[in-house]
């Protein structure tokens, strides 16, 4: 109730402004421009590691005759069963998460969650999710940032496609360094432990979407699915709003 009516507080003396979020052209307040909307559609049709999601490089990526994975994904495992992201962690959409996760504005979490949700509308997952669990941040994280932008974009997706959102059942128990700079190894030793289920009945033998803001190496969204499917999972399934260029 409080962090709505902060929000409701800066909205009246800080309105957003009549632009697109992600170009800054001439929009309604909130509303993703055309043009934006069509390169994002174009980054679903880009060739994309099918498990994993990650673009590949034109100059790189695998023949059709070839198993349709990119080198990690045939390499290594993944706790998870599929994952997907709205674009490429750059250019704009890097500057509206940014803006979203460290800039304080929280407005941003629906448009690029009504583009997130168009990325499953799409029909790459194969499956009805019973469930919608964001990454949990620790308590003092929590405490500190005021808010957690992975369950802001969680429950946007959920009222789009009307799927419920738990936040409770998953919660983060550990307070980790930051995971920028790390390789996938020391991200992996950082996660160990981090997370718990609370609720183990209201997991069990679901199919759960996973939403966060960005897929680098796979660590977070791995550590999450472990200790989701640990507790009886069924399947689980990751959404981001950015990943990274296969390189």
């Amino acid at each position: 109730m409080l962090s709505k009516l902060f929000d409701g507080l800066l909205d009246l003396f800080f309105p957003p402004r009549p632009e697109c979020p992600f170009c800054g052209a001439s929009s309604k307040v909130g509303v993703v421009c055309a043009n934006c909307r069509l390169r994002f559609r174009e980054y679903r049709m880009a060739p994309h590691c099918p498990r994993c999601g990650r673009i590949m490089r034109p100059e790189i990526a695998i023949p059709s005759d070839m198993v349709p994975l990119c080198r990690e994904c045939r390499v290594h495992g993944w706790p998870f069963d599929l994952a997907r992201a709205l674009g490429p962690y750059e250019d704009n959409l890097k500057q509206v998460i940014h803006r979203l996760k460290y800039g304080g504005s929280r407005w941003l979490a629906r448009p690029v969650a009504s583009l997130m949700a168009e990325v499953l509308e799409f029909g790459e997952m194969p499956v009805m999710f019973d469930l919608i669990v964001p990454v949990p941040l620790s308590r003092d994280k929590l405490r500190h940032r005021g808010f957690n932008q992975s369950a802001l974009l969680a429950k946007e997706i959920g009222t789009v496609l009307g799927i419920p959102v738990d936040e409770r059942s998953l919660i983060k128990v550990l307070e980790t360094p930051a995971q920028t700079g790390l390789n996938r190894t020391a991200r992996q030793l950082n996660l160990r432990g981090a997370f718990q289920v609370a609720n183990r009945s209201g997991i069990y033998s679901k199919d759960i979407l996973i939403i966060d803001d960005v897929f680098t190496t796979g660590s977070t969204m791995s550590a999450v699915a472990t200790t989701l499917k640990q507790s009886g999972a069924k399947q689980v399934f990751g959404l981001t709003a950015a990943t990274g260029r296969y390189v």
